[in-house]
């Protein structure tokens, strides 16, 4: 094979699948949101009260956090990902259908604890797969489309029209039988065009670094342990204005309803579209100085309904600017942690930065918000939020740079422990 055709092929197994991994995010995504937006009509079937509907919501975060380090290790260990991917959607699928199934309030909660563990994997190794057959110069675009374009697009903009039409139309049991569906034709997909690489595919970034990091070990490299603590402050950013932000419009501003998911659903938009630019810009810029801009303007959506007011078109265009910081998520969680460890450690240490951010961010940051408003005002939460995003950002700043075009471009500025290049093999 001449070197242009062995580069077209990688080229069409690339982009392949990107198109796979990519679809299977949007599923997971989609049932893990769906009971954000369905909640009121379980409650109102199932006579549940508001503890009871935030315990569910939040049992998944937890179980997706513990399933993900944990089997992201397993992964690591056995050096197989593609295994532990189909297993994890089929999971899914079975547990997606029980959800449908519940009939009170503990056989729901069962139901979506089993769904954490099933979701738990899916990033963590989805990311581990997708750096191993990423080009270089197209590693961060590939990772954040991965981690959140499909996400964003199907969970946060379509699934909130989709699932509550059809809750509508038919029953919301309906609508967690239909979104287990599609997990079955992503196990097809895995199966058929998801490679099963050696572990060692990827040349670690120095030969004498460790392999098999424990825990702390991991916790001890300088850009793992900041993308942990930049993990839960982007998570509690985001899950604190997804609970509040929709309450200030209405309570504290008087929107109307619709005017309301208009403002959200410019979240979803703003997510589609930094899913694309915000990794893509980190190749060519670098991952640190990208991080940091978009994770600091993520204040413009919290501080716009204090200072804006009930003007809907600029809630709109500041919740949509704030929310461009979205597409730091995927750089957090997993191409700088990727790109700082050995291959071998490659799904740990992601799903080492997934299960902080998601148990100290989406599960506390919120319950703190909420305890903090009952006892001050739903501004306080908000708040809560913008200095979430500032100290993120300046977090950001102190990473050591890991995007190769940059790293390579200024040697001099990397520490001896973190040198982030590295040599792709061949398939």
């Amino acid at each position: 094979m001449t070197g242009s055709s062995a580069r077209a092929h990688l080229d069409r197994y690339e982009n392949r699948l990107l198109l796979v991994l990519t679809l299977g995010g949007a599923v997971a995504a989609l049932d893990a949101q769906s009971m954000f937006y369905l909640g009121g009509f379980v409650a109102d079937s199932l006579r549940l009260n508001n503890s009871q509907i935030g315990l569910v919501s939040s049992i998944v975060l937890v179980a997706w956090s513990i399933s993900g380090y944990a089997v992201g290790k397993l992964s690591d260990r056995t050096g197989r990902r593609k295994s532990w991917l189909v297993g994890a959607f089929l999971l899914f699928a079975v547990c997606s259908f029980l959800t449908g199934l519940a009939a009170s309030f503990a056989m729901l909660l069962g139901a979506r604890l089993l769904i954490g563990l099933a979701e738990g994997p899916v990033i963590p190794l989805s990311q581990s797969i997708m750096i191993e057959s990423s080009s270089p110069h197209r590693r961060g675009f590939n990772m954040g489309v991965v981690q959140n374009f499909g996400a964003q697009l199907v969970g946060s903009l379509l699934g909130p029209i989709l699932v509550v039409r059809i809750a509508t139309a038919i029953s919301w049991q309906a609508a967690f039988f239909l979104t287990g569906i599609p997990a079955l034709l992503v196990i097809l997909l895995i199966a058929c065009c998801v490679k099963e690489y050696p572990p060692d595919r990827t040349i670690a970034i120095h030969s004498e670094r460790p392999t098999g990091l424990g825990t702390l070990g991991l916790l001890r490299v300088r850009n793992v342990r900041l993308c942990a603590l930049i993990a839960c402050c982007v998570v509690a950013w985001y899950f604190i204005l997804l609970a509040f932000l929709p309450l200030y419009c209405v309570r504290v501003l008087g929107l109307s309803a619709v005017d309301m998911s208009y403002v959200m659903s410019a979240a979803g938009a703003a997510g589609v579209l930094s899913a694309l630019i915000v990794p893509a810009l980190s190749d060519r810029l670098g991952r640190k100085v990208v991080m940091a801009v978009f994770t600091l303007g993520g204040i413009a959506a919290p501080l716009a309904p204090l200072f804006v007011g009930n003007e809907p078109a600029a809630l709109i265009g500041f919740v949509f600017v704030g929310c461009m910081a979205l597409g730091t998520v995927p750089l957090i969680m997993a191409t700088v942690p990727l790109e700082s460890v050995s291959p071998r450690d490659a799904s740990s240490a992601t799903g080492l930065v997934m299960g902080l951010g998601q148990i100290a961010g989406g599960f506390c940051g919120p319950m703190l918000g909420g305890l903090l408003a009952d006892q001050w005002s739903l501004s306080v939460p908000l708040w809560i939020a913008a200095i979430a995003a500032v100290l993120a950002a300046l977090l950001c700043a102190r990473l050591s740079e890991t995007a190769p075009r940059v790293a390579l471009s200024n040697p001099t500025k990397l520490s001896h422990s973190e040198n982030p290049t590295r040599t792709e093999v061949s398939p």
